[in-house]
């Protein structure tokens, strides 16, 4: 048994068929025109539920790029209390702790 060694040739390298698209799409025409007129026409109805829930989910889109990214009242509370030194105080940092490890890690 022979094997070629085939180690500089690449896939990327070989010739491929230009016209491949066009002869593809000629097939499908064709292929189409000789189907019954009953088969030619594809159709898809949508039901009156998915057009509500599409209405819906474009209307929250719409809400939720009308909404600011940043509440300015609640930025203005938090620069307080981080001058204030609220942050630094021992329960803050206790309870910041034990929430991030209810959200994280294994608490026993």
């Amino acid at each position: 048994m022979t094997i070629k060694d085939v180690s500089n040739t690449s896939l990327h390298t070989r010739e491929v068929n230009s016209n491949y698209v066009e002869e593809n799409q000629l097939r499908i025409k064709i292929n189409k025109e000789d189907q019954p007129e009953d088969e030619k026409a594809d159709s898809v109805d949508i039901s009156a539920e998915a057009k509500k829930l599409g209405q819906t989910i474009t209307e929250l889109k719409k809400l939720a790029n009308e909404m600011p990214d940043v509440r300015h009242e609640k930025m203005v509370e938090i620069k307080q209390k981080i001058k204030e030194g609220y942050y630094d105080r021992p329960e803050v940092i206790l309870q910041t702790a034990e929430k991030i490890m209810d959200l994280f890690g294994n608490r026993k």
